[in-house]
């Protein structure tokens, strides 16, 4: 008997997805860092500096059920079978309609996206993901001291230490996957104290502070220097994975679902199941290049009073958009798809089982 789905954890991956989608409108919009408004500036540095939020709270969550089901091959199953459709479909809508133009090196990714980081968060999520049995064993054969500090001196170093002037240490996408990893499998073994009350008012305390943090040091830096560049560096400040207030943020909002009391919603369930091909067609490379300057058109909202408006209405709408036809595409492409990579999978599978492995139950992506 399967277990139902604690709608918790998949609110927070509908949250995670609406912040990178608002991340998105103020990147690829082409209007930030390319006005002389500096309300517009300083408006999509912090509404859309969440979108890291986003990401690090995603990760999170799926570390979470990989620590006890650290098995490969479902998860990448439906990874596989979800971005190859999308990234297939795209290019070739592109290459017969014309709404882009694809560039040698985009055929080349839309062919095979995973491994030519057509999205770069997938291809690090993979790779997550078939480390992950390994992962889960150090994390286990430490004790809950060894692993808290393992933990806390990642996030001295590449989160503390990096926000000093000057401080630079190199970190790949997958490293600090890999401590999001270890820092939910704490949580998963050992548990932290505190309610889920509590959690609560530590993650909207911290969402807020982050959305002012950004709010001010953008003012600040834009008075002295009076340039829109003033604003790359709050960001990638303060607003990137690593970032101790985006991580702070993210880590509360997840140990707010660890703690809270499981309960099950078909509707969030429903829309929650549609997040990761949401992001495949949204940052797809061609789609956004006709996205957001063509369709949403944030440049019309510029220096006006209702760009917070169109913010909203701009990434709600991006987001319902690519949900619905999720929703299509999965009766029909990814029915398709999965089957085939699932006769794939088993087939594999098969053939590398070992009459002396042991069998832990399968994984998924939740």
């Amino acid at each position: 008997m399967s277990t139902a789905r604690n709608s918790r954890f998949e609110l927070l991956r509908v949250v995670a997805m609406l912040a990178i989608v608002g991340h998105h409108y103020a990147i690829h919009s082409g209007v930030m860092y390319h006005t002389e408004s500096r309300n517009t500036d300083l408006f999509l540095l912090s509404a859309g500096g969440f979108g890291n939020f986003g990401v690090d709270l995603f990760v999170l969550v799926g570390a979470y059920f990989m620590v006890d089901r650290p098995r490969r091959g479902k998860a990448l199953s439906s990874i596989y079978s979800q971005a190859l459709p999308v990234s297939w479909i795209i290019l070739a809508l592109a290459l017969t309609t014309g709404f882009v133009v694809p560039t040698p090196t985009e055929i080349r990714d839309g062919l095979a996206p995973v491994i030519f980081g057509q999205w770069w968060f997938v291809t690090t999520y993979v790779l997550l993901i078939l480390i992950a049995p390994y992962l889960a064993i150090v994390a286990r054969s430490l004790t809950a001291v060894q692993l808290r500090r393992l933990v806390l001196g990642g996030v001295v170093m590449w989160s503390v230490l990096t926000m000093i002037d000057g401080v630079t240490l190199v970190l790949s996408d997958l490293a600090w996957f890999v401590l999001l990893f270890f820092a939910a499998a704490y949580v998963r073994l050992h548990g932290v104290p505190g309610s889920a009350r509590a959690w609560l008012a530590a993650a909207l305390s911290s969402i807020a502070a982050l959305f002012v943090l950004l709010l001010a040091v953008g003012s600040v830096r834009y008075a002295i220097l009076d340039v829109s560049t003033a604003m790359t560096w709050p960001r990638d400040e303060f607003a990137s994975k690593q970032s101790l207030p985006t991580l702070v943020a993210a880590a509360c909002t997840f140990v707010w679902a660890v703690k809270g009391r499981p309960w099950s919603s078909r509707v969030i369930n429903t829309w929650a199941g549609a997040t990761f091909a949401v992001y495949l067609i949204h940052d797809n490379r061609m789609l956004r290049r006709w996205l957001w300057p063509d369709v949403v058109d944030a440049a019309s909202a510029a220096g006006q009073w209702w760009l917070p408006l169109h913010f909203v209405a701009g990434t709600l709408a991006v987001y319902v958009g690519c949900t619905l036809v999720v929703f299509v595409l999965q009766r029909t492409v990814f029915r398709w798809s999965h089957r085939a990579t699932e006769a794939l999978r088993l087939r594999v599978e098969r053939r590398l089982r070992s009459p002396h492995d042991e069998h832990p139950p399968a994984a998924g992506l939740t």
